[in-house]
């Protein structure tokens, strides 16, 4: 997000009060390095640990991986 590789779109109108304010709030976050979004541990979505507790995922890791997390139905 700091760098402009990825950001959020804007919200519909059909949102609820308040909702811009909480996305705004966790965005700071994650762009202060407070609120870290791939920290393990995460699981494929076939219940395998792909990445371990505590463990921060680098930027090689995480423009190359190919599985989908958990919850995500499908396969590549």
């Amino acid at each position: 997000m700091s760098e402009g590789i990825v950001d959020l779109a804007p919200l519909s109108d059909l949102c609820a009060e308040g909702t811009q304010e909480a996305v705004d709030e966790a965005k700071a976050t994650i762009l202060s390095g407070e609120n870290k979004i791939f920290v393990g541990p995460i699981k494929d979505n076939t219940g395998k640990e792909r990445v371990a507790d505590g463990v921060v995922m680098t930027d090689e890791e995480m423009l190359s991986f190919d599985w989908f997390v958990e919850g995500v139905i499908g396969s590549i």
